[in-house]
């Protein structure tokens, strides 16, 4: 369990029990919008505002204790920020991966064709997970299976 006092110390930012809570949230979630972080800490603290959500989400992406994952078409999620990694998004479900892969040489080619020297590095792949290929695989068996009963119902 990562010590998430000691974490907000190290970074000088004042430990509170709301920011403790919400790097708690998103450690046990993974990834999770404002309204995610909101609903669940409500329960903890019903009193706590979404400005006060709002306030320590931004203070603590300044600080690199947490990283803002902007995925065209869904809210912008959070997670801990650790190891370099890339996501992965299913375009029909919304289910967002980490991956963690060696993308070393395309950064060092980055900065080879640029020039720029490269510090953060975000991409975000899209495609349809493994649980909604299985689901429009059987989907399209079934509408085979219909299309075929409706030849031999209308052609008999």
């Amino acid at each position: 369990m990562v010590n998430f006092e000691k974490e907000l110390k190290i970074k000088k930012l004042k430990v509170t029990p709301q920011r403790v809570t919400i790097l708690k949230e998103i450690a046990e979630y993974g990834h999770a919008s404002i309204d995610d972080i909101y609903e669940r800490i409500k329960k903890t603290y019903p009193s706590i505002s979404l400005a006060t959500i709002y306030k320590n989400v931004t203070i603590l992406c300044q600080f690199n204790v947490l990283s803002e994952i902007k995925v065209p078409g869904y809210k912008q999620k959070y997670e801990l920020n650790r190891e370099k990694h890339v996501h992965i998004v299913c375009d029909q479900c919304g289910k967002l991966e980490d991956i963690y892969i060696d993308f070393s040489a395309l950064e060092q080619d980055c900065q080879k064709n640029s020039g720029y020297n490269i510090h953060r590095f975000s991409a975000i792949f899209m495609g349809i997970c493994p649980e909604c290929e299985k689901v429009n695989s059987r989907e399209s068996n079934n509408h085979f299976i219909t299309a075929n009963n409706h030849k031999q119902w209308c052609h008999n």
